[in-house]
């Protein structure tokens, strides 16, 4: 008999992962045969929709438990619910509730019917051991994706999709077992430790954008497809969620209070007596009490909560400072659309509520929003500055000719492209200023939709197309936008010594998009032209199976 070692695998295709999915899903299984269930789930797509039917039977829906308070209290937030809105409900809507109620068994008996062949994308997560790489951006589907085209995709389908990224700022990065990681990619149970002179900005899984401010302590806790979490041990982070209806449910807990988000913008404040203050600019939050998950306050746009008062106040600047470096409004005051490149120009969005700022566009920046009492404003953040404006660099004296011939005229043609060249290093230089500081780089893009506007056919600017694709990515989480910026700096100049970045840019897009058959085509497009390139073991991180290309 040949040793244990020596004897081929067994095969292990759908029926048999389909055979074992109870045992697996109740805790029966082996955990040899549990492993083997895991790594064709990982393989199979057909069979984790099937995964995540039977563990949507098996769970059954979400119950929250039983308020705690008294009678009253209940019925106090039942009436403030009933308020929101005073029109009569529809008749219509009565009968599809009542129908709805009435027909939870049919469905629950017909999913059991059809489980296996069914397709909701839902995969378990396996845990992060040893290794961490990065993500951010705007979901657009692949083809054959379920979805595609009606902008509902989303969710996280694929394990390489579920890291965070550093994308600007000071601080200690600690992923779990490690005391400071060396890359800027990180997995969940990483902890923050930000600088107190500057801020950390951050993505997640590439759906979430934040700012961690100054002096803040902060741990990512939990990722999978259904829930993202995050403590908030002090300090303020200011989170910019704009959800799907397939992507995860996001959860902030603090000391004294959990913060539900549905998709938002938001800040979460922990004060030195662990107090939490919840303020939102844009849509709407829950906060919860932490252990029994009472209803605390329903937080609409416009409003300040403080959990310990449960007394509602208007945001300052303290919140919008905090929040500012998210926003990505695109401006577009000509109507002409020659600004749809442009993310903030450090005006506040529109779409961002804030009491007693005024709805003209130009008295929308921070000198205009309302002065608090100082004991309101106790942990301020670093106020961004101002982008540069960069004057044209004037024209140097000609020297007086006699004649008006071939000399005259080539020497005037020296002259203006002389000048030309001047401006445009010094326009690029002024974007490349703010892009460098973590307090401005939002506001780079303004700088760089215009220089690309006034500069982009010459040779010289291509750098700009780069740096505009990395803050699509980074701060609006438009991937189909940067990627179009991506292309256009390889096509112009694929020998530059960017290209690089570049090729890895566009992996790394088309991974947090969740788009994973063009994600290892990429990948191996990379592998193969830089082997040995600085950005390999990022990619063999999320996709352990491209070691064969090396």
């Amino acid at each position: 008999m040949q040793p244990r070692e020596t004897q081929p695998r067994t095969r292990y295709g759908c029926q048999e992962a389909r055979e074992d999915s109870e045992q697996v899903l109740s805790d029966r299984a082996a955990p040899g045969v549990r492993e083997r269930y895991d790594e064709h789930l990982r393989a199979c797509r057909d069979c984790r929709r099937m995964h995540r039917a039977l563990y949507a039977v098996y769970e059954g829906p979400a119950v929250p438990p039983v308020p705690a308070g008294v009678r009253e209290e209940k019925e106090f937030h039942a009436i403030l619910r009933r308020m929101k809105t005073e029109r009569p409900e529809p008749w219509y809507r009565k009968w599809a509730l009542g129908a709805t109620v009435g027909g939870l068994a049919t469905a629950a008996a017909v999913l059991t019917l059809t489980l296996f062949d069914v397709a909701p994308e839902v995969l378990s997560l396996p845990a992060f051991d040893d290794e961490r790489p990065a993500p951010l951006a705007l979901v657009t589907g692949s083809p054959g994706d379920e979805g595609e085209g009606d902008g509902a995709a989303g969710g996280i389908e694929h394990p390489a999709q579920s890291y965070g990224r550093v994308v600007g700022g000071l601080a200690q990065v600690m992923p779990p077992g490690e005391q400071a990681s060396t890359t800027n990619t990180f997995p969940v149970g990483t902890r923050f430790v930000v600088s107190d002179e500057h801020p950390l900005q951050v993505g997640l899984v590439g759906k979430i954008v934040a700012n961690f401010s100054p002096s803040s302590e902060i741990e990512w806790t939990a990722a999978s497809p259904s829930l993202l979490e995050l403590e908030v041990e002090r300090g303020i982070a200011a989170v910019r969620y704009d959800r799907r209806p397939s992507d995860p449910v996001l959860q902030i807990r603090t000391p004294t209070a959990i913060v539900r988000v549905i998709g938002t913008v938001f800040t979460v404040q922990v004060e030195p007596d662990d107090n939490t203050i919840v303020s939102v600019l844009r849509g709407q939050v829950e906060v919860l009490h932490p252990k029994t998950n009472r209803l605390l306050a329903e937080v609409e746009a416009g409003f300040r909560y403080d959990v310990a008062r449960s007394t509602f106040d208007d945001p300052g600047r303290t919140e919008v400072e905090a929040a500012l470096p998210l926003s990505n409004d695109p401006g577009d005051e000509d109507g002409d659309g020659s600004e749809t490149l442009a993310l903030a120009d450090g005006r506040i969005p529109a779409a961002w509520t804030v009491p007693g700022l005024p709805e003209d566009p130009r008295f929308r920046s921070m000198d205009f929003v309302p002065v608090k009492t100082v004991a309101a404003e106790t942990h301020s953040a670093p106020r961004p500055s101002k982008p540069a404006v960069v004057a044209a660099a004037p024209s140097e004296p000609r020297r007086a000719v006699d004649d008006d011939g071939e000399d005259l005229i080539e020497s005037l043609v020296r002259d203006a492209e002389l000048t030309r060249r001047k401006e445009l290093r010094a326009s690029l230089e002024s974007c490349r200023g703010l892009y460098d500081s973590v307090d401005t780089r939002y506001l780079a893009a303004k700088c760089l939709s215009t220089f690309i506007d006034k500069y982009g056919s010459d040779p010289l600017a291509v750098e700009g197309y780069l740096l505009v694709g990395m803050l699509r990515m980074d701060y609006a989480l438009d991937y189909e936008a940067a990627e179009v910026a991506f292309q256009t700096f390889l096509r112009r100049a694929p020998n530059h010594p960017s290209a690089e970045v570049a090729l890895f840019r566009m992996w790394l897009a088309s991974t947090e998009d969740g788009r994973i058959t063009e994600a290892l085509d990429r990948g191996r497009k990379y592998l193969a032209r830089y082997p040995n390139g600085k950005y390999v073991g990022k990619i063999l991180q999320r996709f352990p199976e491209l070691k064969s290309e090396l």
